[in-house]
């Protein structure tokens, strides 16, 4: 009897697993096209800091070049949750992250797709240092590969909105790099969550989902901590123009944080666009960013007359 259990058990896992499969399958069958870019063009696993405690495996970054010369930047953080995923993501044999660099390069719009360090193994604040090193390697050397360090702009996926938005808001994430905070043209978040962490409703949702004891061993964070976190409360007249994204049939939660940041922005004076992708979902906009259609439209617009070199 305990034999026949286990292996009812185990059939069921299996299936289960068969189950998850298909269904990513299915899912990359009919939203993933397959960007086209010569591997001469592509760059991979450039090590953007050496300083000491770095990660040389996390803290790299795949450099997608287009033609040309002087050509825009889009640094593009993955998403995760802060504590899942890298810039090597493959679901169902797709790469998700690098069809996003083929498609822009592509475009004209060279993009470095980075990894960072994931919590709980490091605290926030090296993942937002570690994307302002990306920043300033990018800044740095992208002019070695032709692109534009005067015309680079921030963009990141649901975890990764949150920490793009923070290195672009709070001059602190690159001034203490010895680069100035202005060198961001533009950002771009998708479907973040976190944005404003003293909002009750993304307080509840941190708790609800488990996230504050699974990355800070914390049943709930102080207000301090929380308003720490949240790049909100760094925006100002001076900060750099926001197209704000996130998807149609996203969480409430997601909506709202967008909205909230949409409206802080334009409230202390910078410039905010806010749109709701229709029909996407928060995972399948990820494959929707290396389509022809919006999103990735209307970042393109974003990126190619957001000219900060003049």
């Amino acid at each position: 009897m305990k034999n026949q259990r286990k292996l009812l058990i185990v059939a069921l896992l299996s299936l289960l697993i068969s189950m998850e499969e298909g269904c990513a399958s299915m899912a990359i069958s009919l939203f993933y096209k397959k960007a086209e870019l010569p591997e001469s063009q592509i760059v991979r696993n450039i090590q953007y800091s050496n300083l000491p405690g770095s990660d040389p495996i996390m803290n790299r970054l795949d450099l997608f070049l287009p033609k040309g010369k002087d050509w825009p930047v889009m640094i593009f953080v993955h998403g995760g949750g802060w504590n899942e995923g890298d810039k090597d993501l493959k679901v169902a044999g797709a790469d998700v992250y690098g069809n996003i660099g083929r498609y822009f390069a592509s475009q004209g719009i060279g993009t470095a797709v980075i990894s960072y360090r994931l919590m709980p193994h490091v605290d926030w604040k090296t993942q937002v240092s570690d994307v302002a090193k990306a920043t300033g390697w990018v800044y740095q050397h992208i002019r070695e590969y032709h692109g534009n360090p005067k015309n680079i702009f921030l963009a990141g996926h649901s975890a990764g909105a949150q920490i793009a938005s923070r290195v672009a808001l709070d001059a602190s994430a690159l001034s203490v790099i010895g680069l100035s905070p202005h060198l961001v043209c533009g950002v771009i978040p998708i479907s973040g969550v976190g944005y404003n962490f003293l909002n009750e409703e993304t307080d509840q949702l941190g708790k609800d989902e488990g996230v504050y004891q699974t990355l800070f061993h914390k049943k709930k964070l102080s207000k301090s901590l929380r308003r720490k976190l949240s790049p909100i409360f760094f925006a100002k007249q001076s900060s750099p123009p926001f197209l704000i994204l996130y998807a149609a049939r996203d969480q409430k939660e997601i909506k709202h944080s967008s909205q909230d940041l949409s409206n802080w922005l334009i409230k202390v004076g910078a410039r905010s666009q806010l749109y709701s992708i229709p029909k996407e979902s928060h995972k399948s906009t990820i494959l929707a960013l290396s389509r022809e259609k919006s999103p990735a439209a209307l970042m393109i617009v974003f990126i190619k007359t957001m000219d900060c070199s003049k």
